[in-house]
């Protein structure tokens, strides 16, 4: 502002106000025309402009234009978010003539530390952990100076007055003076270093080596789930998977997800890094410490995985990791700058060319979303997996960082913490708190021990509701939720559901035939269960004849449970039949993480397979699907030998063509010419685009979430829609 004002001969002055940027410019009329529209057309780099409002003022003869104090309490401005290396610094890094050469905390104006940072607003070094910091005279010139680049830069710092780096091993701090150097060194040795970095802790190893990565798996107890990857450059990326355009523009935005990207074949990446899975986790280095330590680091490929025990979330502060990271890493590499709000990574994944967030964290929390009502006051405590928590203030929600699965009490102190920081730093407050029907859900129990009127919210509406209101709509529309498990409102695991909806309402009108759960929860764990259920479902006792890998007696005691109903709920779940056709095939008999059988089941699934079993859809009542003929379909192919890969790609293709025509049934009913889809199904690209392709050539509007993860961590949003329009 003061750059574009000086440039026009403009007096006045400016400031960060609780409401957003505060400006008095005073001049000639042509002046200060030709300010407001270059304000509009020509914002800074970072800047998201809602709205200009502008009113006249009286002349006062001022003679110069100046920065002056923040100043006022009530904020409604946005938090700001965590920022990727830009690549002015990056160029300053490793240009011996800087002063800022090799300082791995550099930061700009541009880039660097935000939300990780600060305790409240307005934004000010003061509030801040960089107030521990006091600026030191080149510093202070720069941050003083309105052309430089670094003017008010809260984060800034320099070798001489900034947070320092240093390496420790066995709880020593070694007197390095190339403290990356040395972890560069022990990962090329194969060891396990933790490298603190803007939002926590990683844990990082080399990719290519095997041994390392199994022994990582070993000591994180994760047996089978992908670990990302930090690969050194864009060519390196190349190296390793094919990369689109957008996928390309994705991975070097500002934000600087972890992309899903189809791997390259062969690749000199570790089979242990990403096994049955065709795709890489993919994110280059966002930091000057990881810019730093990639220059150094023998190999390009690092494995880059959360700094945390299991069920606990990201490690941040320097004495917590230390004490629950000293078992699996051999060596720290830390800094003194604090975390005041731990950050996982995003995940990102490109359909289409549309992004699809499978997790929504740095880089993004705690940017709100636009809401199409007043949701003041609310708060949407989501689910017990992948779990955000959402708070509305105005028209907004801000939709908080990335805490996990809810299944330690750790992670709950955690989320508590979190929640009271989000409402401090955005001035709300919370009247109203929305959770998950699921009486057994963590989230739930914590809702009903806060103060405020609870509001139960169905899951799969939450889900359908995100994905909408997201996009600007609160009228009555037909909507598609799939995913694993959900509680329904007849007290049933719902996953397969059909819906007319608004904020307000929620009529159930097509699902999937149910079909037993042997065991429950335990299903869930062992595909196999799931799997024989369905084959007595579907062959009768022949069912037993199919090999799912179950010996004999494991196979009578089930089918008993089956058959008599005991302890095996009914479910109509998309996740759960996903399951059962990846154990049929053989793809995925047990799961070690959530979702790896559907997971698994895609990234088996063969191009270029167009045919499709056959299905059927009764419209009495609920428009219902039957599962019946698919899995018989599934069987015979199975059984004539056909490859997995076939089989895969044929029963998504029958799961596309199904849900598009029941989708087509429920418009009869409905009408209008936009569908929402919502729920961890979707975060399938094969479904997603075949979806797509379909209704979209019917010339329907399909609503996917917009910023938010159309799995569980998305659905804290919908909660707090629904209960505030409620």
């Amino acid at each position: 502002m003061y750059r574009l004002a000086t440039s026009l001969g403009l007096a006045g002055h400016v400031r960060n106000d609780g409401r957003g940027v505060e400006v008095l410019v005073e001049g000639s009329d042509e002046a200060v025309d030709a300010f407001v529209l270059r304000l509009e057309r020509e914002p800074p780099p970072m800047a998201l402009i809602e709205e200009v409002a502008s009113e006249e003022a009286e002349a006062s003869g001022l003679a110069s234009f100046k920065v002056v104090r923040s100043r006022g309490k009530r904020v409604d401005t946005l938090v700001p978010h965590d920022l990727s290396i830009c690549p002015e610094c990056a160029r300053e890094l490793f240009d011996p003539a800087n002063r800022r050469y090799q300082y791995p905390l550099i930061n700009c104006m541009n880039c660097g530390p935000r939300f990780s940072i600060i305790r409240s607003l307005p934004y000010d070094r003061m509030r801040t952990s960089m107030s521990a910091f006091k600026l030191c005279r080149t510093c202070t010139s720069e941050y003083s100076d309105p052309s430089n680049r670094r003017f008010r830069a809260e984060p800034i710092s320099c070798p001489i007055c900034g947070p320092q780096v240093w390496y420790e091993r066995q709880g020593k701090a070694l007197r390095a003076g190339d403290p990356i150097g040395e972890a560069a060194g022990d990962i090329d040795r194969g060891r396990l270093v933790a490298i603190k970095g803007i939002g926590g802790f990683h844990l990082a190893a080399d990719a290519t080596n095997d041994s390392v990565v199994s022994r990582l798996r070993r000591v994180k107890r994760r047996h089978l789930k992908p670990f990302a990857m930090m690969v050194r450059d864009m060519a390196s990326v190349h190296r390793v998977a094919h990369v689109t355009e957008t996928e390309r523009d994705w991975l070097s935005s500002r934000s600087s997800p972890i992309v899903l990207l189809r791997k390259r074949k062969p690749n000199p990446i570790a089979p242990s890094v990403a096994p049955n899975m065709d795709t890489f986790g993919v994110m280059l280095p966002y930091t000057g410490i990881h810019m730093m330590l990639l220059a150094k680091t023998s190999s390009p490929f690092l494995i880059m995985t959360s700094g945390n025990p299991k069920d606990e979330v990201i490690a941040h502060e320097n004495a917590v990791a230390r004490r629950r990271l000293s078992e699996m890493a051999d060596s720290f590499l830390m800094h003194n700058r604090s975390i005041l709000n731990f950050e996982d990574d995003s995940v990102v994944r490109i359909v289409d060319e549309d992004p699809v967030l499978i997790r929504r964290s740095r880089g993004y929390a705690p940017i709100p979303v636009k809401a199409p009502l007043r949701v003041g006051g609310t708060l949407g405590m989501g689910g017990d997996l992948k779990n955000t928590f959402s708070l509305g203030k105005g028209d907004r929600i801000f939709v908080s960082q990335h805490t996990g699965d809810l299944d330690s009490a750790r992670t709950v102190s955690s989320m508590k913490s979190a929640i009271r920081r989000l409402t401090k730093l955005i001035g709300g407050h919370c009247s109203t708190i929305a959770h998950d029907m699921h009486p057994g859900y963590r989230s739930t129990d914590l809702a009903l021990s806060m103060r405020g009127e609870k509001v139960p919210v169905q899951h799969h509406h939450a889900h359908l509701v995100s994905s909408a209101a997201s996009n600007g709509v609160a009228d009555e529309i037909l909507g598609l939720a799939c995913d694993g498990t959900g509680y329904g409102l007849d007290g049933q695991v719902w996953g397969f559901e059909m819906a007319v909806f608004s904020p307000r309402s929620f009529e159930r009108i097509g699902t999937l035939s149910p079909f037993r759960l042997p065991g429950s929860d335990s299903a869930v764990l062992d595909p196999r269960r799931t799997a024989l259920s369905l084959l007595l479902e579907a062959l009768g006792e022949d069912g037993v004849r199919v090999d799912v890998g179950l010996t004999r007696h494991e196979e009578h005691f089930i089918s008993q449970m089956v058959k008599k109903g005991i302890n095996s709920p009914l479910a109509s779940s998309c996740g759960r039949l996903f399951d059962a056709v990846s154990a049929i095939t053989g793809i995925c008999r047990s799961t070690t993480y959530e979702g790896q059988p559907a997971m698994e089941l895609e990234a088996a699934s063969r191009a270029g397979v167009e045919d499709h079993y056959p299905f059927e859809l009764s419209v009495s009542g609920l428009v219902t699907l039957d599962h019946r003929p698919i899995i018989r379909g599934v069987v015979e192919d199975v059984k004539a030998g056909t490859q997995r890969d076939v089989v895969a790609a044929r029963f998504h293709n029958t799961m596309v063509e199904a849900m598009a025509e029941m989708l087509l049934k429920g418009h009869e009913r409905v009408g209008g010419k936009r569908i929402a889809l919502g729920g961890g199904s979707f975060c399938n690209s094969i479904m997603v685009r075949g979806l797509n392709t379909l209704l979209r050539s019917e010339g329907f509007t399909m609503l996917f979430p917009k910023l938010l993860p159309p799995n569980d961590g998305g659905i804290s949003y919908g909660q707090v829609v629904i209960a505030a329009a409620r």
